[in-house]
């Protein structure tokens, strides 16, 4: 996780040792949705989970924390362990910016207390830094915007770019206990609505702020319909179409709150459970239950880039299913 421009997909891809998942080299966001990519690590075989970021310029923090969320409780209810989360930052950043303090507070809030051993703190780009530089912004990190959880246990370490260094950080997260997310616990032990949980109630907090300003705002502009003249034809026409972009963005803000009333956990239950009633007794369930089960998971949830197919159909051969992908989802 991490803000648009970190390079979350390029730390996969470096990872992978392969080209999976889209880059750029510009802060427009790559990753548009979730994406799974398969890795092995070592012996294990690892799925990373690659996740836009809350800064996105086109979808709402409300899109992306409802399909990050729906993809963890269908882990959760189906025991797909989780080991951690690799949080990236780009060291070359001068200052922490509005967007990336309210972005690492959603990520702390879904992590939760409990889970910040397992967080790996990663500063990237440091070949685009002289040494000094990059320590003194590191310091920073550390004793201001990390400090809380590296008290709570996470680990902060360096990403330079290269597959050693992304193998180096995975591994040391792969060597730890599995962990429950808070907001796992919340949406399907607690059975909370997205609102209700700590990540959720902070968006909606910040969407209800948004509100108040689009509605200030439409006041303001109403008022100034009002003032204008009859013959003032090119002005009314401006705050006409001023009128119409502010309402259409305090109706982005209350759909957004709209969508984080959804009981999560019971939509993910549902709609697992239909997909195994639509496929009991097939030859893949009777054989295989736990990998069909979990590759199930991932089709319906996350996006799996094109560039992932061959090392996911090797696992599915090792396994002994002998399909390639699109035969098993054809048949999941």
């Amino acid at each position: 996780m991490g803000v648009t421009g970190a390079g979350k997909s390029f730390f996969i891809n470096t990872l992978a040792g392969a080209d999976v998942v889209k880059t750029g080299s510009t802060l427009d966001p790559c990753t548009a949705n979730c994406e799974a990519v398969p890795v092995e690590i070592g012996r294990s075989k690892v799925l990373l989970i690659d996740t836009p970021g809350f800064d996105d310029s086109v979808r709402t923090d409300s899109e992306i924390l409802t399909e990050i969320s729906r993809l963890l409780a269908a882990f959760y209810q189906e025991g797909v362990s989780l080991k951690g989360v690799i949080y990236l930052h780009r060291i070359t950043d001068i200052r922490y910016a509005g967007s990336q303090v309210k972005t690492l507070n959603i990520f702390k809030k879904i992590c939760g207390e409990l889970a910040l051993k397992n967080v790996f703190l990663v500063s990237s780009r440091w070949h685009e830094v002289d040494e000094a530089q990059g320590a003194s912004r590191e310091q920073q990190l550390r004793e201001k915007f990390w400090a809380y959880m590296l008290g709570h246990g996470s680990t902060m370490t360096r990403f330079y770019g290269t597959r050693d260094s992304a193998i180096g950080i995975a591994s040391q997260l792969v060597s730890k206990q599995n962990i429950i997310l808070e907001i796992q616990r919340e949406l399907v032990d607690e059975g909370k609505t997205l609102k209700q949980t700590t990540a959720g109630a902070f968006v909606n907090d910040d969407i209800t702020e948004m509100k108040a300003r689009h509605e200030e705002e439409l006041r303001e502009i109403e008022h100034l319909r009002q003032t204008l003249r009859d013959n003032d034809r090119a002005m009314k026409r401006q705050v006409q179409l001023e009128w119409q972009r502010e309402q259409q963005r305090l109706q982005t803000a209350q759909q957004d709150q709209e969508r984080l009333r959804r009981d999560i956990a019971a939509e993910v239950r549902a709609e697992i459970e239909q997909k195994k009633e639509s496929k009991k007794g097939s030859g893949l369930w009777k054989a295989m239950p736990f990998l069909p089960s979990l590759l199930g998971i991932v089709e319906m949830f996350v996006g799996i880039p094109p560039g992932s197919t061959s090392m996911l159909t090797s696992w599915l051969f090792d396994s002994g299913i002998g399909e390639s992908v699109s035969q098993f989802f054809a048949n999941f």
